[in-house]
């Protein structure tokens, strides 16, 4: 009778302690289930969910939920839109050839691979334009437009050469940072020169 007692009472505790870690467990599964929904989503609504579906089905909720829930935390979806938007850069901002398609720079007038030509060169500020502009976004100066059979290069090189600037245009700078555009007259390359030669 003594044996059957004793065993029954170390029966009743190893039961209890056997109970408080699985109601332990049990909790700290909703608690975990309740931090990574929270690190995977942002709806309170599916948080509230997650913890509810597994405090009611202790290890068929969890399991629910393993196969539901997001495959990235936000940090990771963070992340990985972060590098995919550096890439997408990366990309955008590399100019090629598009010829050889080669990596070039934005101040290469020609590609040293094929020769294919880039850019021109402004024949007032040299700065390299791109092909198709018709208007130096550095100095002003307008393009005059080709002639049949004429390229813009040739147009703008006897241009420069004969110092006739058509359409030429000065911006100055005024000290309250706003910018005069005035329009220089054919017949006075002359100022031009010495606008040039001042800057």
């Amino acid at each position: 009778m003594i044996v059957l007692d004793t065993l029954q009472s170390y029966l009743t505790i190893l039961l209890g302690v056997a109970g408080g870690l699985l109601l332990a467990l049990w909790l700290a599964l909703a608690v975990w289930a309740a931090r990574d929904v929270r690190a995977r989503s942002r709806s309170t609504a599916a948080a509230v969910l997650t913890v509810l579906v597994v405090l009611l089905l202790p290890v068929v909720g969890l399991v629910i939920y393993l196969l539901l829930r997001p495959r990235e935390t936000l940090a990771q979806a963070y992340d990985r839109a972060l590098e995919q938007e550096a890439l997408l850069q990366q990309i955008e901002e590399r100019p090629i050839c598009p010829t050889c398609a080669r990596p070039t720079q934005t101040t290469w007038f020609l590609c040293p691979t094929c020769h294919t030509h880039l850019r021109q060169p402004c024949p007032v500020c040299r700065s390299p334009l791109e092909l198709h502009w018709d208007i130096c976004p550095y100095c002003g100066y307008l393009f005059e437009s080709a002639p049949e059979g004429e390229e813009r290069g040739e147009t703008q090189r006897s241009a420069e050469e004969r110092g006739e600037f058509r359409g030429l245009n000065l911006c100055v700078s005024l000290r309250s940072s706003a910018s005069l555009c005035v329009a220089l007259h054919p017949l006075l390359p002359e100022l031009w020169q010495v606008v040039g030669e001042g800057s």
